[in-house]
């Protein structure tokens, strides 16, 4: 982890969340991390526990949710992933919203990385070096040498602490919604690697980061950045920083390591800079502040790539109404660049909000024809055949998507509008089922299953399969609750 995070009392809320209506949230018996003589955690655990600490995080609304961006947050990483001489069968790459700067990974190669953070690089390879870091913690398998299941140990109440930890860090909006939601206990439990660990991460990380063509000297200039940082904020330091401060020697190893391999001198892609424009537009709380940000900034001439900010104004006029501006500066982006699927996307999207349905369904009909399959085109386009009034279209695409991609929890959500257009109810609440279990709302698809479970007429098949999926919701939530008494 490339700080440390201690996060007291989130964890009885994210177990209240989950568990509302009958938590006893002060008498919480968590499974003991470190604990001599438990048996090791198995990769099969691992990759359980992350994905529930992932849809832990989720239902605190602690994702940046935004599929463009993490498809290039995926692609880069997968780009360091390729080079390693890992084993390891899944990684999956997250944005959390929050602007502290922070990353971490979970158990089973589950990483997150705060758009805080992104915002905070000034490159490409600054940005790889902390998802090397990340990376090679889970590479390394140091979350199995970190801690020890006890025997029967508890998975979700295990992925509710760890989610705990995350989302309460110092200076956290989302955390500290959460702590003001309850008023029981605290709890002091943390998860740390050893330094050992950490050494180990950073220095397989500054190798990823070479082999994978990034400057190797990323990792220490990144470094030096949280260094000064730490130090302006001084005693009232965020508490990651104060905790476990990036210190010089830390500094000095990676950059006397960067020295001995060969420095990549290629610049900034574009795509870095279009998304780091792109999180100042969706994190916004004032869009047209922002709108009038990059005017500004565009008029002044000081910025990091001018396609970048252009772009980014015009996702800002698209989310404040004015279309005919933003579609002629996405068609002057096209006209220099036809084949960049931000720019695409927008473009249909644009169409779509402006009610031009005919002509945003051929954008992007012409899109995915040079993009077949692509994630965000092909989301976007199903939510334009919806507004277009399209919905068995919109089911078949989804359908054909979710058998290569059955767990983004966007398309079910997609799905159930279309199944409730067509009038099938029954499908429409297996749907909302399946959405609200991927964004950690348990209870919530549990009702949608019996709902389902309710309309006639139901075949022997489908009855089954709704009754199993429930049995396996239910169980999950008899497993929080034990873990609470």
């Amino acid at each position: 982890m490339l700080y440390r995070i201690r996060l007291p009392l989130l964890l009885l809320t994210l177990l209240s969340f989950t568990l509302t209506g009958f938590a006893r949230a002060q008498q919480i018996a968590l499974p003991e991390i470190g604990q001599s003589g438990g048996a090791i955690v198995t990769p099969g655990e691992e990759r359980r526990t992350g994905e529930a600490v992932v849809r832990n995080i989720r239902r605190a609304g602690g994702i940046l949710d935004d599929p463009l961006l993490n498809d290039y947050l995926n692609h880069l990483s997968y780009r360091l992933v390729s080079t390693s001489d890992t084993q390891h069968p899944y990684f999956e790459f997250f944005m959390v919203n929050d602007r502290v700067i922070n990353a971490f990974a979970l158990p089973g190669g589950y990483i997150g990385i705060n758009y805080g953070l992104f915002l905070a690089s000034d490159s490409e390879s600054e940005l790889a070096s902390v998802l090397a870091h990340e990376i090679s913690h889970v590479t390394q398998r140091h979350h199995a040498r970190a801690y020890e299941f006890s025997e029967g140990s508890n998975i979700p109440v295990l992925a509710a602490m760890i989610a705990a930890m995350i989302l309460g860090s110092q200076g956290s909006q989302i955390g500290q919604a959460a702590l003001t939601a309850i008023s029981a206990g605290s709890i002091q439990q943390q998860i740390n690697f050893t330094r050992a660990n950490e050494k180990e991460a950073d220095y397989i990380g500054i190798q990823l980061l070479a082999d994978s063509g990034f400057d190797p000297q990323g990792m220490a200039i990144f470094f030096q950045k949280l260094d000064k940082e730490s130090r302006l904020y001084g005693p009232q330091a965020p508490e990651f920083l104060r905790t476990h401060p990036v210190t010089e020697s830390r500094i000095a190893d990676a950059t006397n390591r960067a020295e001995q391999m060969s420095r990549a001198s290629s610049p900034n892609p574009k795509n870095y800079y279009l998304m780091r424009a792109r999180i100042q537009v969706i994190t916004a709380r004032d869009k047209k502040a922002v709108r009038n940000g990059f005017e500004k900034t565009l008029k002044s001439g000081r910025y990091l790539d001018r396609d970048a900010e252009l772009y980014g104004y015009a996702l800002s006029l698209i989310d404040t109404g004015e279309f005919e501006q933003a579609r002629k500066i996405l068609n002057d982006l096209l006209n220099a660049d036809p084949g960049r699927i931000a720019y695409l996307l927008e473009r249909a999207r644009l169409e779509s909000m402006a009610n031009q349905h005919k002509q945003a369904i051929s954008h992007f009909k012409q899109a995915l024809a040079d993009y077949p399959g692509n994630g965000p085109l092909t989301l976007a386009y199903t939510k334009a055949l919806l507004r277009a009034g399209k919905a068995n279209e919109a089911r078949q695409i989804i359908t054909e998507h979710q058998r290569h991609n059955p767990e983004d929890p966007h398309f079910y959500k997609m799905l159930a509008e279309a199944e409730a257009a067509l009038g099938q109810s029954a499908n429409t609440h297996i749907a909302l089922g399946e959405y609200y279990y991927r964004i950690g709302q348990t209870h919530q698809a549990i009702d949608q299953f019996s709902l389902a479970l309710k309309k006639k007429p139901l075949d022997f098949y489908n009855t089954s399969r709704i009754e199993a999926r429930l049995n396996e919701f239910k169980e999950e939530i008899a497993l929080l609750q034990q873990g609470m008494k």
